[in-house]
């Protein structure tokens, strides 16, 4: 039995087709069935059920070997990256991923990393926190800057500052108003607020403290991508209640923030990773930075 092999098992689990499973491996079937029965016969048990249809199923025994070999396989790979820095250059790549109200924050730490190593590439993903935690305890990403805690025993966090949301305008719109509104006063502007297709967010608090108030927001649209959200407030199409660390660097210019008196939409955002793995140096120096 080697690596190869468990290579091979892995993503015949994953695929749980033989075809599909060579195709990914970029081998012909043959000779992956024939390492797949080598394996069986040298572990003594049958690995997967086969159908008719050529479905491959994970047995019992194969459902356990699955997890110790994604473990061994995770070790390896962990190995190899700790002695190849070793070296005085630090090439590869470093997943990260945010919820969308953190993806300014994080994307200003990737910016400095990536200053430090000219080398490396970037994998960055932008979801929601309970997908975040999936991407991290699967190793699709390294870190991620997420703005809901949620407990697992595989992942580490470590809370940031608070984030206060803020009254977003275009800078060119000539609403009138100062540096600071009260809650009252925000039914008057023409809102778009950012819906996230699952879980809650800052759409969820607003919506809740307008109806505390028994304030009517005069929503005029309903947004679900930051990109496009961030592209009407600054054209003047409305204004938009946001955290501060969702506003990009080169949009500063182009808005107008405004602090919101007695807020209420405070975030805590945290950075969080994986606590069964080795953490590669560009990913140290990333979690360094908050």
């Amino acid at each position: 039995m080697d690596i190869r092999q468990l290579r091979y098992f892995i993503t015949i689990a994953q695929e749980q087709k033989i075809t599909s499973a060579a195709k990914k491996l970029h081998m012909a079937q043959p000779p992956l069935s024939r390492q797949l029965k080598q394996l069986e016969d040298e572990l003594g048990v049958v690995l997967f059920d086969r159908n008719k249809k050529k479905q491959m199923t994970l047995t019992y025994e194969g459902t356990v070997f699955l997890k110790r070999a994604k473990e061994i396989l995770h070790r390896f790979e962990d190995a190899v990256i700790e002695v190849q820095e070793l070296k005085e250059e630090v090439a590869g790549t470093l997943a990260v991923g945010s919820t969308i109200y953190c993806a300014a924050l994080m994307l200003e730490k990737v910016t400095q990393i990536k200053e430090r190593y000219p080398h490396l590439t970037f994998n960055i993903w932008e979801n929601e926190p309970a997908t975040l935690l999936e991407l991290l305890e699967s190793r699709q990403i390294d870190a991620a800057v997420t703005t809901t805690l949620i407990k697992s025993d595989t992942v580490q966090f470590k809370q940031l500052d608070d984030i206060p949301c803020v009254l977003v305008l275009s800078e060119e719109a000539g609403y009138p108003c100062g540096d600071t509104i009260k809650m009252e006063d925000i039914p008057s502007f023409p809102l778009i607020l950012l819906r996230p297709v699952n879980g809650k967010g800052v759409y969820n608090q607003v919506m809740n403290e307008f109806h505390r108030l028994n304030l009517e927001p005069r929503i005029v649209c309903e947004c679900h991508d930051s990109a496009t959200l961030l592209s009407l407030v600054s054209s003047g199409f409305g204004a938009s209640i946001l955290p501060v660390t969702m506003i990009p660097v080169h949009m500063r210019n182009h808005v107008h923030t405004v602090h919101i008196e007695n807020n209420p939409f405070i975030m805590t955002p945290a950075v969080m990773w994986r606590t069964d793995s080795y953490l590669p140096k560009p990913v140290q120096q990333f979690l360094d930075l908050f």
